[in-house]
C-alpha cells in the first residue's frame, strides 16, 4: 500500500510539472512569433557578424614586443600576462617560465601569489628513448 501510494505521489508530481511547462505562455519566447523569413534574416545577421570578427582577427596584428627587455624580462611579464588572464577558473594550468601552476584562487580577487601553487607532476613519465610499440 505504501509503494502504490509513493508510486502515485511521484507521477502526479511528473504530471502536474509537465502541465506547468505546456501551460507557458508565447509572450514568454519573443522568438516564437518570428516568421521563417525573419528567423533566416537573424541567422545570416549571425553568420555575417560571425565572418566579420574572424575576418578581423586573421589581419589583426600582434602587439610588438618592448624593445630593450632582456628574455628573463620578457618570460616574467608573459607569466603575468598568463596569471591575470580574467577567464581562470579555479582547477585551471598555465604553463609558465618556471613550470606549470594550478589556479586555486577566486574570480572576483585580484590575483596573488599565493593564488597559484605548483602542479603535481604525473605520476607516470614516458620515456622520450623507448620506441614506440
Amino acid at each position: 500500500m505504501k509503494v502504490r501510494t509513493l508510486v502515485l505521489v511521484v507521477a502526479w508530481s511528473l504530471a502536474a510539472s509537465s502541465a506547468r511547462c505546456l501551460a507557458q505562455e508565447p509572450e514568454n519566447f519573443p522568438d516564437s512569433t518570428l516568421t521563417a523569413e525573419q528567423w533566416q534574416q537573424r541567422v545570416q545577421d549571425a553568420r555575417r557578424r560571425s565572418e566579420e570578427f574572424v575576418a578581423n582577427a586573421r589581419t589583426r596584428t600582434a602587439d610588438p614586443p618592448p624593445s630593450g627587455n632582456t628574455g628573463k624580462e620578457d618570460a616574467e611579464a608573459t607569466d603575468q600576462h598568463a596569471m591575470d588572464d580574467p577567464s581562470l577558473q579555479p582547477g585551471d594550468i598555465i604553463a609558465t617560465s618556471k613550470g606549470f601552476v594550478v589556479f586555486v584562487g577566486r574570480d572576483s580577487e585580484a590575483r596573488q601569489p599565493s593564488d597559484f601553487v605548483p602542479a603535481p607532476s604525473p605520476r607516470y613519465q614516458v620515456n622520450p628513448f623507448k620506441a614506440a610499440r
